[in-house]
């Protein structure tokens, strides 16, 4: 899962290359907050 930070701001940027780092190893990427996760992407 990838959070965010409510405190800092975090470019888009940042999200989409740490997507392309982990999508080679992970079988699902969730972004959010652990009771209302967002679905990134899942390994089919």
């Amino acid at each position: 899962m990838i959070k965010g930070c409510g405190d800092k701001t975090v470019t888009e940027a940042a999200y989409v290359e740490i997507t392309r780092l982990l999508r080679p190893v992970a079988k699902s990427i969730m972004y959010g907050e652990p009771c209302s996760t967002v679905p990134v992407y899942k390994k089919k």
